[in-house]
């Protein structure tokens, strides 16, 4: 199977112009022939958007707007790993989510980011309570957004549940509070590959612009990319082997 990381400068928002920028990428990722495509933490929304002050403005998944991305799914028979802001239909909490969408448009499955720094970018979400792996047709996932990922039981505890690849979408820069090595962490424990979906871009209070997407394999780190230059990280997978088959990233910008 062919994967897709959309690498992309998304944190500054709007929603608008990021809904057309992830249907840029997806469509070029489904030329190249991605069989799943993988976006960063809250692509939708862009992750600053609470201070921006939309904090109020999150509508019950997936939404109207989105209907443009859920066509491309369907038209080009992708799984997509969608990160945004949604609201629980039955309870109104917010919750900071990446959202399965299957080859037919329909919703396969979905995780809500059990661990926040609880600082203002994040203060509008509720945390989730649940680690569920998400059966698709290639692999079952598991999911861990941005910071979940520090914490390695919540690796051991997907592999246990039958996940096979861990998904980590992330808004995360290196520095003093970065990931270091945790991805090659949870690969270790666990025994599962790590593909991390990261973002570009120079936006408010941090600089993303060498934050990495990474593929990590039996808990070494084998393909990486950061800059601030958009585009869609392409890599081949063998689900028979469960193994990495690229040695490089086809990067194709946006």
């Amino acid at each position: 199977m062919k994967a897709a990381l959309l690498h992309l400068n998304l944190s500054g928002g709007p929603e608008e112009a990021n809904i057309q920028v992830l249907e840029r990428a997806i469509g070029l990722a489904a030329e190249q022939g991605a069989d799943w495509v993988i976006t960063p933490e809250t692509a939708v929304q862009g992750y600053f958007f609470a201070r921006k002050g939309y904090a109020n403005q999150i509508p019950v998944q997936p939404a109207p707007a989105l209907e443009g991305i859920r066509r491309l799914v369907v038209r080009h028979r992708l799984t997509l790993f969608l990160g945004c802001a949604e609201q629980d239909e039955a309870t109104g909490k917010y919750y900071n989510s990446c959202l399965v969408i299957g080859p037919e448009g329909r919703m396969l499955g979905s995780h809500r980011k059990i661990r926040s720094h609880g600082g203002d970018t994040e203060a509008w979400a509720a945390k989730g309570e649940s680690l569920a792996p998400v059966p698709c047709a290639e692999m079952t996932a598991g999911i861990l957004i941005c910071a979940d990922s520090w914490f390695v039981d919540h690796a051991r505890m997907l592999k246990d549940r039958g996940a096979d690849v861990i998904i980590v979408p992330a808004a995360w820069a290196p520095g003093e509070h970065g990931p270091e090595d945790c991805w090659e962490r949870c690969s270790r424990v666990s025994g599962l590959p790590v593909w991390v979906c990261n973002q570009t871009g120079n936006q408010e209070m941090l600089d993303f612009s060498a934050a990495q997407s990474v593929v990590v394999a039996d808990g070494a780190t084998r393909l990486t990319y950061s800059g601030l230059e958009q585009g869609v990280l392409l890599f081949d997978w063998d689900t028979g082997s469960r193994s990495l088959v690229s040695t490089a990233f086809t990067f194709v910008p946006v």
